[in-house]
């Protein structure tokens, strides 16, 4: 039973949801209601801009109160609101089949980029920061145990490793958790392809990874076919590891009988991507919410990434803008929290099994089996919580086909779900969370969206199709004040993690690969497989990337419509103020194809290890017993860059042996070896400093252990 100061902190959460949800519906009413009275244009100017004015202002001020929050959302909704009635009610008119169609084909894309908008404002209106965990027992034979789970398909050896020894440096009792590596590379149907080549690359990772296991010193498990992808392989794991009989394993797939397995029936279940690299408190800062709340089925946490991802790579974007994902786990997340509608997002994850084995264990009906599951167990009542705090450290895609072969699967995922498990109609769920669900199932249509924003205009200008019947002016007294007003409320919601108009890029570079993954779903919708994402690639030389030559057409398309209206101003005069909109809103479009070209434009990627960045101060011990004071400028699984002062360096040279001792944020101690490989330098005058590249000089699983623990044990 929980205690009553918690049971009375739960209670308290949620009747401040359920107060803010009635001021809501009160307040959203009054705006649908005052966004459809009719104005004259003279007045519909002066509130437009007027009420713009006062939401710029407001947005400028950047308070962070409540009631703050919702008056800016709130504006933001009315002028939103406000020009959709426009134009429902005075711009949808007869000209002509195919302007009709035209007109159609625009107004449902901005129907649905205003539903988008909206439904994101009421998503953010009160995003959840959590300060602090709850703590854990004194005792730590009170502490539920935890099975750690780590499904693979064909990742690297070196990758799987990596994690694997990063889960037994976790800081949780030793007897209270357990390690498995989940082989779906190396089963027993893989082993035996009729394709010898298969079969014995299979069999080959099969006993690699399973004398891994035995060195690192945790289980290894393969079952005897592939089925259900990811979700397969997990549920075939659980089912072998605990004797319930809810897990949606087929018995004739299972192998329980692996050797040097320890049968566990653990509490919770923490579900890492081999890639994922787990920090050293990532049990004792998650595990606690479960002991808080006994209705609780899952603590997810962010997906942190140490490498950029293609797009930002490609552009040169890394560490100028907030890499793609951010703005997902550091302002969206949060905000699906609030409402208790935080998903599980297949990696950095603890959930509970009990809950878990209720609804068959993951879902598979779906390719995106996280959400599914999520939804699904929030269906029958139970929560979830999201801890923003990044305790893992992954790999992105290291290419734009890998980016985009991810982007598909997701969006293909989560029109499944719209469309086989549509949360509208999702009994158990409250309206909010159904709200949630929706946003983020209708998200991944902006594929097709996107495609119609980049041909609206291209429509008038070589066909003079009038798909937006509407004047200047009521462009001005509508449109701008629309189109601004939700520019300045992402800035306030999102402008430490994403610029508004990288936003209009990053979904416009997915969105014609996106449109045909999505049109393929809505004819079939149980036809999409599940692909596994590469990761740990590289790439020897710089190449155009297969999927860009499309951008190439449209680059052209746009630089036609620029020609075409020039024509046409000349031609037309009297329709010189559409032409102008009309130019303005291509040579838009145009400048995002740019950046889609560059986008798609692969860079060399060599290196077989990622660098973290960073400036830690550190102690540099020499053979001859001279210590020296250091900064750490970069570090990684191959070496460190160490910057000394130039008096330190003389005596050193490539080849020699060093101890490097530094602390992380816990105090922990490190004293690890390394080898001066080349010794450069930076900087000028006063500030000038010696960069001194090494490489680790020792190899042994332990020495490699400390080294992880160093380089990815510590989130602070």
């Amino acid at each position: 039973m929980l205690p009553n100061t918690l049971r009375g902190s739960l209670k308290k959460e949620s009747a401040e949801r359920w107060i803010l949800w009635t001021a809501l519906a009160v307040l959203w009413a009054y705006i649908a209601y005052a966004a459809g009275i009719y104005l004259e244009l003279e007045d519909q100017v002066l509130v437009g801009w007027g009420l713009f004015a006062v939401l710029w202002a407001a947005v400028r001020r950047n308070g962070r109160s409540v009631p703050f929050r919702i008056f800016i959302l709130l504006l933001s909704a009315f002028l939103s609101l406000r020009y959709w009635m426009f134009r429902t009610f005075e711009t949808l008119s007869y000209t002509g089949p195919w302007d009709c169609v035209g007109m159609l084909l625009l107004y449902g894309a901005e129907t649905y980029g205003i539903g988008i908008h909206l439904l994101g404002l009421f998503v953010n209106i009160w995003p959840l920061e959590r300060n602090g965990e709850p703590p854990l027992p004194e005792d730590p034979s009170q502490y539920p145990a935890v099975d750690i789970l780590i499904p693979t398909y064909d990742e690297p050896e070196e990758i799987i490793r990596t994690t694997a020894v990063a889960c037994t440096l976790i800081d949780y009792p030793k007897d209270k958790f357990h390690v498995y590596i989940l082989d779906d590379g190396g089963t027993v149907a893989r082993r035996n392809d009729p394709d010898p080549e298969k079969a014995r690359a299979a069999r080959i990772r099969h006993e690699r990874l399973k004398k891994l296991a035995e060195e690192i010193g945790v289980h290894y498990m393969a079952r005897d076919e592939n089925g259900k992808a990811k979700a397969g392989n997990i549920n075939a794991a659980l089912q072998c590891l605990c004797s319930a009989d809810g897990f949606n394993a087929e018995r004739k797939s299972l192998t329980c009988l692996n050797a040097d397995i320890r049968r566990s029936c653990s509490d919770l279940i923490l579900i890492l991507d081999c890639d994922h690299v787990p920090t050293r408190d990532i049990l004792k800062r998650t595990v606690p919410y479960f002991l808080r709340d006994e209705k609780l089925f899952l603590v997810q946490t962010p997906h942190f990434f140490i490498n950029p991802g293609p797009v930002e790579k490609n552009l040169g974007l890394h560490g100028v803008l907030p890499g793609e994902n951010v703005m997902f786990y550091r302002r969206i997340h949060p905000g699906l929290d609030f409402w208790n509608a935080s998903f599980f997002c297949g990696s950095a994850a603890l959930l509970r099994r009990s809950f878990l084995a209720e609804v068959g264990g993951i879902q598979g009906e779906t390719i995106t089996e996280d959400a599914e599951t999520a939804l699904e167990l929030h269906r029958r009542g139970y929560r979830s919580v999201y801890v923003n705090q990044p305790m893992v450290c992954g790999l992105s895609p290291e290419t734009f086909d890998a980016f985009i072969l991810q982007r598909s699967r997701w969006a293909q995922g989560m029109v499944q779900i719209f469309l086989l498990k549509n949360p509208l109609l999702a009994k158990g769920l409250s309206l909010q969370q159904k709200l949630s669900y929706l946003n983020s199932c209708l998200f991944w249509f902006f594929g097709l969206a996107r495609i119609l924003f980049f041909l609206a205009p291209l429509a008038y200008l070589f066909f003079g199709l009038r798909v937006y019947n509407a004047s200047v002016v009521q462009v001005i007294a509508y449109a701008l004040p629309h189109l601004f007003g939700s520019v300045a409320t992402a800035h306030y919601l999102y402008g430490d993690v994403r610029h508004t108009f990288f936003s209009e890029f990053f979904e416009t570079v997915q969105s014609i690969y996106l449109l045909p993954a999505i049109l393929s779903t809505f004819k079939n919708p149980r036809a999409p497989q599940f692909k596994v994402t590469p990761k740990g690639g590289g790439l020897a030389a710089d190449a155009p990337s297969p999927l860009g030559y499309p951008f190439y057409g449209m680059l052209v398309l746009a630089v036609l419509g620029m020609a075409a209206g020039y024509l046409r101003w000349g031609a037309f005069p009297q329709e010189r103020d559409v032409i102008l909109i009309c130019l303005f809103w291509n040579l838009y479009n145009l400048a995002i194809i740019l950046l889609c070209l560059g986008a798609s434009w692969e860079l060399h990627q060599w290196r077989r290890h990622h660098r973290v960045v960073t400036h830690e101060p550190a102690t540099v011990r020499t053979a001859d017993g001279r210590t020296l004071p250091a900064r750490i400028a970069d570090l990684s699984l191959g070496g460190v860059g160490l910057r000394l002062a130039p008096s330190d360096v003389e005596g050193l040279s490539p080849g020699d042996l060093l101890t490097l001792e530094a602390r992380d944020s816990s105090q922990r101690e490190y004293a690890l070896a390394v080898r001066i490989q080349r010794i450069g330098g930076s900087g000028k005058g006063s500030r000038r400093e010696c960069m001194v590249g090494c490489r680790w000089a020792e190899d042994d699983l332990q020495a490699f252990a400390d080294r992880v623990g160093f380089i990815y044990g510590d989130s602070e």
